[in-house]
């Protein structure tokens, strides 16, 4: 079976680059997009650097057209962000695309004529229409590319021109989305991102407000598709913002720094009234800003995420409108599985499979296969016995489809490693995950739980705190809580877990993982009492724990001495 591409480049008409999840990746400089054109057209998609510095800066020396192509590759990739590395091909003699993560337009018409019907390609349309790049080299080459196109076209079978199709492309916004039933679907939520206000911010500060909006953006695209329209560049080209007009919230950075300290402040505009909504402020030293060892940028970028998704997705009059609930299914349906209800976790169900009928996105299967892990550890509903293999598939579509969603992934190692004890798979998307997205509270908790279950409790116990930390203001920030208690039992942190437990219960009272550890721990403790409290409270949400085998299969813990460990403590308030 082929793989499916990652993303489409257009070079009949228009050049653009649209992602295969609608967006555009189309790079905003002249000669960036002349680079990506001779790629597009080269043989295997490869050219040199001398050949392509010939054909862009033919009237530079070596040094300075060197320079120039340098820096034109990192604009392309800073445009491309994650897709980067799946499409470019880089080396120190030549430049290239991976044609097999890339479908073109031009080589889908020389494969088979007849599907210029679909794209909208006549004899008359233009090869790179606008394509504009001030070098006379280039100019020659396009032109005699273009004469290649001409002959091309004159071969187009009068069946496959169909007079007013239109070609469905990322960049045309103005057009309605249809579903494959010819439904009117309804439009994904928008920001717009204002200038940053920046005062006194030196060579390692300069980039902070940046990277707090484009952290924001990243993240909140992870839990529901969401439109960005960027207005921090200028010279944004107008096509890439057709219905910007449309856009519902404008966020804005401000970064004031005044010798070694910093402030960071976002803003949250709603448009309808024009006004300010509301705002977020930290402070800090530019040292602890820098650190690794310490995520305050994380958990900035993460408190603002999740009272943005609260004034975006929650905050609306219109609460039960199908087409409203469709739209911000991802959010909501992982909010309602951790309701802890059967009745929610059905409502979840049926809203993803909606949803992704609807607006099909690598986050909506991922969720829907992460609902098994409720229906082990929760006790909620049964597990089919296809379960394993669905979700396999789910994996295998997501990893060639569009794997750069940590949230999918973290999901979808969670289901493999707790449910199916795949562990060898799950280390591979965590891994993914993290690499993808270190601001996410959601990866770093599952990173956590992986650790657990594979025994490497010290990774386990630093995860888990750093998605404490960074998902303190999350609606399921009981989860983390509850995997920190976990992590901290293993490493004999028996104080530390029980408040981490307690502190889950008071957010969440049927929570059962978060009791199964804060019963373990009190064992350990010697608070018998509070223990079987505890454990009466939990039989009650799952009846069948009093079974030896039962609680081995909720803890699921493959290391001896951990699962002894819980096992020890659990049976001190069972006696």
């Amino acid at each position: 079976m082929r793989k499916t591409p990652l993303s489409k480049l257009y070079v009949l008409g228009p050049l653009g680059l649209i992602a295969n999840d609608g967006r555009s990746l189309t790079p905003r400089g002249k000669k960036a997009q002349g680079l990506l054109a001779l790629l597009a057209l080269a043989p295997r998609g490869q050219r040199t650097r001398v050949w392509l510095r010939d054909k862009l800066w033919s009237e530079s020396d070596e040094k300075k057209s060197s320079s120039s192509l340098r820096q034109t590759v990192f604009e392309i990739k800073k445009d491309l962000g994650e897709f980067a590395d799946y499409i470019l091909q880089i080396d120190r003699h030549s430049i290239g695309l991976k044609l097999n993560n890339l479908w073109i337009d031009l080589h889908a018409v020389k494969e088979n004529l007849d599907v210029c019907g679909e794209l909208g390609v006549t004899p008359e349309t233009e090869l790179l229409e606008g394509c504009d790049v001030a070098d006379e080299e280039f100019e020659q080459w396009l032109s005699m590319e273009r004469q290649i196109w001409a002959d091309i076209a004159d071969e187009i079978p009068e069946k496959a021109i169909r007079p007013g199709q239109v070609t469905s492309r990322g960049e045309r916004g103005n057009l309605p989305a249809v579903s494959d039933k010819g439904e009117l679907l309804s439009p994904i939520y928008s920001l717009g991102f204002l200038p940053n206000i920046q005062h006194g911010c030196d060579e390692y500060t300069q980039h902070v407000a940046d990277y707090v909006l484009e952290g924001v953006a990243k993240n909140l695209k992870e839990f529901q598709p969401i439109q960005i329209f960027d207005f921090r560049d200028s010279t944004e080209h107008s096509s890439n913002l057709t219905n910007a007009c449309e856009t519902e919230y404008f966020v804005r950075v401000r970064a004031m720094q005044v010798q070694r300290q910093i402030t960071l402040t976002l803003f949250l505009y709603k448009t309808s009234q024009m006004s300010l909504e509301w705002s977020q402020t930290i402070q800090m030293g530019v040292d602890e800003l820098l650190s690794q060892d310490f995520p305050v940028l994380a958990g900035f970028i993460s408190q603002n995420v999740d009272r943005l998704a609260k004034s975006v997705f929650e905050d609306r009059p219109f609460q039960n409108d199908p087409a409203v609930a469709a739209r911000r299914a991802g959010y909501t349906a992982l909010n309602l599985m951790f309701k802890l209800d059967e009745t929610a976790l059905l409502n979840s169900c049926d809203l993803l499979e909606t949803a992704h009928q609807k607006s099909p996105s690598s986050i909506y299967p991922a969720l829907q296969s992460y609902v098994t892990s409720f229906l082990t550890g929760e006790n909620l509903g049964e597990l089919k016995s296809d379960a394993a293999i669905q979700t396999r598939e789910i994996v295998k579509s997501t990893l060639e489809g569009n794997p750069f969603n940590s949230i999918a992934l973290a999901c979808l190692s969670h289901v493999m490693g707790y449910v199916f004890r795949d562990h060898d798979l799950a280390h591979e998307l965590i891994e993914r995950a993290i690499k993808l997205n270190d601001s996410q509270a959601f990866v770093w908790d599952h990173l956590a739980l992986h650790k657990i279950y594979t025994g490497d409790f010290e990774a386990a116990y630093e995860a888990a705190r750093k998605a404490v930390y960074i998902g303190a203001y999350s609606p399921i920030s009981y989860s983390y809580d509850t995997t920190l208690s976990m992590a901290a039992t293993m490493v004999g942190k028996h104080g530390e877990a029980i408040v981490a437990g307690q502190n889950a219960l008071g957010k969440q009272p049927r929570f059962a993982a978060a009791m199964r550890y804060l019963i373990a721990n009190l064992g350990h403790a010697g608070r018998f009492e509070e223990a079987q409290e505890i454990y009466s409270k939990l039989l009650k949400v799952d009846p069948d724990f009093a079974d030896r085998q039962v609680q081995q299969e909720r803890f699921r813990l493959t290391d001896t001495f951990a699962e002894d460990l819980v096992l020890k403590g659990i049976s001190e308030a069972e006696s």
